[in-house]
């Protein structure tokens, strides 16, 4: 099974706050597979924001990207896990993805170099079988 790279990209506001949405398309062979159960969301607080757009700041967001990259590529290889969506709002960065086995995604996290130093980046998991999460946020961007 090779993952989609198709994105959707969508931008708006959420309590006055500009927001962008991006979230993978075409992921319903994975839901069905089943193998995807546990979502995994990790975020980022910026420790700098740019005051007129509340995003991080543009070396911030330099360093986010380079931790996405990283992250796909430690995830997906060997696809432990799944990456369906990521959000920016308020200077947070959160990723939400699906993986078979928590404890595989925990090693993977940890293979991602730091040689900028440790990401700041707090990690939770939930049981997901029914894929929520992500649907209901996917549904609530369609809607408006």
């Amino acid at each position: 099974m090779g993952f989609s790279n198709r994105w959707v990209l969508a931008d708006g506001t959420l309590n006055d706050q500009p927001i962008i949405i991006r979230y993978r398309d075409k992921v319903q062979e994975e839901f069905e597979s089943g193998q995807y159960a546990h979502c995994i969301q990790i975020s980022w607080s910026a420790q700098e924001t740019d005051p007129k757009t509340g995003y991080p700041s543009s070396e911030e967001l330099e360093k986010i990207d380079v931790f996405n990259q990283k992250l796909m590529a430690a995830l997906e290889k060997e696809q432990h896990g799944l990456l369906v969506m990521v959000l920016m709002c308020d200077g947070v960065n959160q990723w939400i993805l699906y993986c078979k086995d928590i404890d595989q995604v925990q090693k993977d996290l940890n293979t991602i170099p730091t040689d900028t130093g440790l990401y700041p980046i707090e990690v939770t998991s939930d049981e997901d079988e029914k894929w929520d999460i992500f649907t209901e946020l996917r549904d609530a961007i369609k809607i408006q």
